[in-house]
This record gives C-alpha cells, sequence and structure tokens, in this order.
C-alpha cells in the first residue's frame, strides 16, 4: 500500500492539476495517481469493515451494512459490497497480499465475490485451496477476465458439471413488477435460472434484431438509451406475438438461431477439463450436461468453424455478414473486440477493418465484432484498426497516440490451474 507521505504528495499533485489543459497521456497519469489514493482508502474501508464485523459479533444491535452506508452516503447495496471483500478476503489470504500490495484493486476482489455468492460452504473452501493461485492469476488480468478464471476454476471443481447448481437456481428464479409512483412507470425486476434466461435472451435478441432492421421507431433516440429502448420494445413485441397466437419456435433450418452455444468436441463428449471452450456469448453460463440435452433442439444450434458448404467468406458479393460469419465471429469472440472491452458479442456488430465503402471485403479476415461505443470511435472518432492475417491480432492506434493497444480476443483463452 502507498505510505501515508507519498499520498499526501499525490493528494497535492492533483489539487494542483490544471484539468482543461491536460492531454489524453496526463488524463492517464492523473487517474493512474488517483488510482493508488482509491486504493489506500479501500484498504482503510476493509479494516473498518472487518471491525463493524467484530461488533457485530458482540452486538446485535450493530448492523455494518446500514452503518457503512450512512457514513459514507452510498446505497445499503455498495455498503454490502465492500463488507463482502472482507468475508472473502478471509478465504483467501494470498489474495488479500496482493491487495494490500497494490497489484490488485478492490475490482478484482468484487470480481471473485460476484461468484462466492452463489457457492455453498463446500465450494468457498474447495476454491480457498487454490488461493495462491487465483492470486497470481489476479495480479496479471483485469478484474473481468479475473472474475472469468474464477468461474472457469468453479465449473472444474463441480463433479456434476454444475447440474446440482442448476437445478439449485430453478427453484430460486422470481420476477417482481409494480408501478413507480414518480414516473407512473411499470418496472419490472428479477432472476432466472441461466436455462430459462439463455432462451429468453435469445428470443428477446432475435425480436430486437427485427425492430433494428425495420423502420426506427419514433421513440428512440441514439447512444446506449437506443439500445435500452429497443429491448423494452422488443420485450412488449415478443410477448404480444406470443400472446395472438404468432409462432413461438424457430422450425425451419433456415431461420436464423435465436442462441449459439460456442463448444468445443471435447467438452461436448466428455466434459469440463482444462482447455474447454462453453460459452454463449451473452455472459450467460449453462452447465455442459444442459447443452448436451438441449444441442439437438433448433432454439440452440451448434457451431463449428471451417465446415464444408458453410461459405465464410462473401467477398464484394453484400456488406452485412452472413449469420454463418456471425456464427464464426461468436466462437472466435466473446466480448467486443477492442482491448479490456467486456461488452458481451450479442451486443456487438461485425465491422469492416478495411470499410467496405473504401473496397473492403465482406470476409472473415476483414470482420471483428464491435460494440456500439467503439464501432463509433472507429467511424467518426478517427481510432486505426489493424488486424494480423496471421493470428487474429488485432492493433488499436488512438489518435494523438503513439503506441498502440494490441489483443489476441479473436482466440479464446483459457485460465489454467495447477
Amino acid at each position: 500500500m502507498t505510505p501515508t507521505a507519498d499520498l499526501s504528495a499525490l493528494i497535492a499533485k492533483s489539487d494542483m492539476l490544471d484539468t482543461a489543459t491536460l492531454t489524453a497521456d496526463g488524463v492517464r497519469d492523473a487517474l493512474i495517481n488517483i488510482s493508488r489514493v482509491q486504493a489506500w482508502v479501500d484498504s482503510h474501508k476493509l479494516a473498518l469493515s472487518r471491525r463493524l464485523q467484530q461488533l457485530k459479533n458482540a452486538s446485535a444491535s450493530v448492523v455494518p451494512e446500514q452503518i457503512m452506508a450512512r457514513a459514507c452516503s452510498v446505497t445499503r447495496t455498495e455498503a454490502a459490497r465492500d463488507c463482502r471483500r472482507a468475508h472473502i478476503l478471509d478465504l483467501l489470504p494470498q489474495l488479500e497480499q496482493a491487495f494490500d500490495s497494490g497489484h490488485i484493486s478492490a475490482a478484482h476482489i468484487d470480481a471473485a465475490a460476484r461468484t462466492f455468492v452463489h457457492l455453498s460452504d463446500n465450494e468457498r473452501m474447495q476454491l480457498a485451496t487454490r488461493d495462491d493461485w487465483l492470486a497470481k492469476v489476479a495480479c496479471r488480468a483485469t478484474p473481468d477476465n479475473f472474475g472469468r478464471a474464477v468461474k472457469q476454476t468453479v465449473g472444474r471443481l463441480r463433479a456434476d458439471d454444475g447440474v446440482g447448481l442448476l437445478d439449485r437456481q430453478r427453484r430460486a428464479a422470481w420476477l417482481r413488477h409494480w408501478v413507480d409512483r414518480d414516473s407512473g412507470m411499470v418496472c419490472l425486476r428479477g432472476e432466472f435460472d441461466p436455462e430459462s434466461g439463455l432462451h429468453l435472451v435469445g428470443r428477446l435478441q432475435h425480436q430486437i434484431d427485427q425492430l433494428a432492421h425495420g423502420p426506427t421507431p419514433d421513440t428512440c433516440v441514439d447512444g446506449q438509451i437506443k439500445h435500452d429502448h429497443l429491448n423494452a420494445l422488443g420485450l412488449v413485441a415478443l410477448i404480444s406475438r406470443h400472446a395472438a397466437g404468432g409462432p413461438a419456435d424457430i422450425s425451419s433450418a433456415n431461420a436464423r438461431a435465436e442462441v449459439s452455444v460456442i463448444v468445443d468436441y471435447r467438452t461436448l463428449a466428455s466434459g469440463i477439463h482444462a482447455q474447454s471452450v462453453l460459452h454463449t456469448g451473452t455472459g450467460i453460463d449453462i452447465p455442459i450436461e444442459t447443452v448436451r440435452r438441449i444441442a439437438c433442439t433448433a432454439q440452440i444450434i451448434p457451431v463449428v468453424l471451417g465446415t464444408e458448404g458453410v461459405v465464410l467468406d462473401m467477398g464484394r458479393a453484400t456488406r452485412l455478414a452472413s449469420k454463418h460469419q456471425r456464427r464464426a465471429l461468436e466462437a472466435m469472440y466473446t466480448t467486443c473486440a477492442i482491448p479490456d472491452c467486456t461488452t458481451p458479442i450479442a451486443q456487438c456488430h461485425p465491422h469492416h477493418i478495411q470499410f467496405w465503402a473504401m473496397g473492403g471485403n465482406t470476409d472473415l479476415n476483414n470482420l471483428v465484432p464491435l460494440c456500439g461505443l467503439h464501432h463509433r470511435c472507429v467511424h467518426e472518432g478517427g481510432w486505426k484498426l489493424h488486424l494480423s492475417q496471421s493470428n487474429r491480432q488485432l492493433s488499436v492506434q488512438e489518435p494523438g497516440q503513439h503506441g498502440t493497444k494490441t489483443s489476441l480476443s479473436g482466440q479464446i483463452h483459457h485460465a489454467h490451474a495447477t
């Protein structure tokens, strides 16, 4: 952790900054300094939350989340997250050591906590035996990638490949609706087991795609608000169509798949292993046994790259990527191709590295998935992209920056336990 004297210097330096004159590099340096101050704050909040837990054990009148929420002017949810960090680190002392030394941030702890809260006591103790390995992974990974590594480790630890968990999740599903008194809007909130959620999200995305390819609704605005608005319209349209007796299932082999499940053959045949590839592109995890059961249904179609009869390269024949090319991109990417972007592949669109208007082909070697934000950065923000033809390494050159960011997002990476 940064010494107090150094923190004082960092704070003084930040106070003297003229933010209006900072370049992108200057802003980046200032944020690094602030993150060091934030790490000091998070470390002390961790110690104080532990003390509150001790006081709670001695007296039922002490409610740690309530005290932290009021003292820090945060929500109870944020306060509960801060308290949860102490519980996680009690099980993972090596991870706490990495946190104290400044090699990881509180976001890494929160990434682990999101998985830990769904584990049984026995599973938590099993995962705690991997403490040293988890700490090493955390020191080398972004919080999002570390969270995925924790999930993968849990998947390998579960002898039943997650079926037991799926049963528990089915029993825990719920949905609530209410009317907001201020706005008069009808609100929905719920949780669904991964299998049901996968079908729900798939059908919803299919409906949204239909809306997106038609005339833009007059009620839509630009940016993320448009995406959220289409989500709402898609849900209403989906329910209305079903209530009116519309088609509930995809029955044609030529119809667009509502969901793609990406799984390697060895996992499908023999179960989870150290090199397993198993994802849906939506962030929803389903156990391999469930994949085997539903793999032959019309709603979920397996993806195979390079299969004879499937044309993956379309040349100049069309501007839009085919459904086969989209599935191929889903098999190679789980998120937006830009380094460190965590937007799920299901929310991305194929982008031509060499623009279509400038002669670029609609071929896989000229396509990467980009989220809406980074798509605009490329077309309106002047970002330059280069895709290596040998290993699909993507290089990103931002305007005014001397260096480039690179990513091998086109290859599925795995966290290996030893």
